[in-house]
């Protein structure tokens, strides 16, 4: 072994750093129970249930309470922008990608500021996702480590990192994925040396989430296996039109968001506004509420006909848009995850209705969609891969999920940059470009 490699085995391994991933691991694991309850209490705020199977439980509800939670949700986050944040945005996953770029730690107050903003968010049905403040959630932490440490900039963005996949970990119940998020996702960069301290992080936290939750799979399968070699070319164009919903799915947001600034009136109200749209479109299509666990699993298991696959496809998409371009905080993988599974199911009725008989089951194609889908939207490939097998546990059908989510980024790279997160700050004029500014490969070049 080469000196250079002794010495970089030396740094990853290092007890000390270890050791506070363990621990940052056992924090952000229980960070991430807390903001799940949390996230369960505002929900029985607003429409009286906390259940993680929401379309289920408003089976029965009041139809003014489906239309009246988000708006007058949304009414109440525009005012805590304007008198409580003023002047400034709440933080998300770029933020947290920038800092561990920088090698910089993100700001206690505004990070818990943020995660609270998210989750109020979700819980009063904005069609956002749960990852964007679990990411900055964890990432805090793990800054908050970095300072207690006196950290170096690159110890601060390993342990800003193992924050994420401490919390990932816990949140979705998946310890491989948890790592390799924090690497694709975070550091941007698939480096051996973060790995040893990310992996300590992500299985600490998902043993903690399991000893709360319990080790089941968030969204479980039937045992589903591909029928054979022939159905590559299916999961290919499987990825293709993933690949399209998904710039769909980014350029709307951007669009809704741009659209809406120039409209009369105060920001606050606009908010109120976007969460009255998304509570109307619930009337008829209660899947668009919150992340939309359960209808990402019914279909999943093939409970959805195609026309319902459909609708729930068009409706997501635009109640995605009008809610983070109309203010709402909140992530973006949950909805491509919905999205995917949709149209991945759809895709799937439609084959066996052009091949009666001779293709897989809608649901497989469902779970493929799903990675495909989010694959683009936060760049991870890898662990968008893994995350969605391990919460399905359908390792059969692996192959094709792998096809399908590679060939969708594949194809979204060039056209939107590596993520919706990193096009983001790019819209900022925030630029990541090369090895990070103070890693040793830049030093070293």
């Amino acid at each position: 072994m080469s000196a250079a490699r002794r010495e970089a085995a030396r740094r990853a391994f290092r007890p000390r750093l270890l050791l506070a991933a363990a621990l940052i691991g056992l924090v952000a694991g229980a960070a991430g129970i807390v903001f799940r309850l949390v996230l369960s209490g505002i929900q029985w705020l607003a429409f009286g249930s906390g259940s993680e199977m929401l379309v289920t439980a408003l089976a029965g509800a009041p139809q003014w309470r489906i239309v009246l939670a988000p708006a007058l949700g949304g009414l109440a986050i525009g005012l805590v922008y304007r008198f409580v944040v003023p002047g400034t945005f709440p933080l998300g996953p770029a933020d947290a990608i920038a800092a561990a770029w920088r090698g910089t730690t993100l700001p206690p107050a505004r990070s818990l500021a943020g995660t609270l903003i998210n989750a109020a968010s979700l819980g009063v049905g904005a069609s956002v996702g749960r990852e964007g403040p679990i990411v900055l959630l964890g990432g805090a932490l793990g800054s908050w480590f970095a300072r207690m440490l006196a950290a170096p900039p690159e110890t601060a963005r390993i342990l800003l990192a193992a924050g994420v996949a401490g919390c990932v970990a816990s949140s979705f119940n998946a310890p491989a994925a948890g790592a390799v998020f924090a690497l694709e996702v975070v550091l941007l960069a698939y480096r051996a040396e973060p790995l040893p301290a990310l992996a300590v992080a992500s299985v600490v936290g998902a043993l903690v989430g399991r000893a709360w939750f319990g080790d089941v799979a968030l969204f479980p399968v039937p045992d589903y296996a591909l029928p054979g070699i022939a159905e590559a070319p299916a999961f290919l164009l499987l990825g293709v039109l993933c690949a399209a919903a998904a710039l769909a799915m980014m350029r709307a947001i951007f669009a809704a968001a741009v659209g809406l600034a120039p409209l009369p009136g105060p920001w606050w109200l606009k908010t109120g506004a976007a969460g009255l749209a998304v509570g109307i479109v619930a009337l008829w299509i209660p899947e668009v509420l919150s992340y939309g666990q359960e209808a990402a699993h019914a279909a999943m298991l093939g409970k959805y006909g195609l026309a319902m696959l459909l609708a729930i496809v068009a409706a997501k998409l635009a109640a995605t848009a009008v809610s983070l371009g109309g203010g709402f905080g909140g992530g973006v993988f949950s909805p491509a995850l919905v999205l995917g599974a949709a149209l991945g199911g759809a895709f799937g009725h439609a084959l066996a209705l052009a091949f009666p008989g001779m293709t897989a089951a809608p649901g497989i194609y469902a779970v493929a969609g799903a990675a495909a889908l989010s694959a683009p939207v936060v760049g991870a490939p890898v662990s968008t891969a893994l995350i969605v097998l391990e919460m399905t546990e359908a390792w059969g059908i692996a192959p094709g999920v792998a096809i399908a989510a590679l060939v969708a980024t594949a194809i979204c790279r060039p056209l939107v940059g590596r993520s919706f997160f990193t096009w983001q700050l790019e819209r900022r004029g925030v630029v990541l470009d090369g090895a990070p500014p103070t890693s040793p490969r830049r030093r070293k070049a």
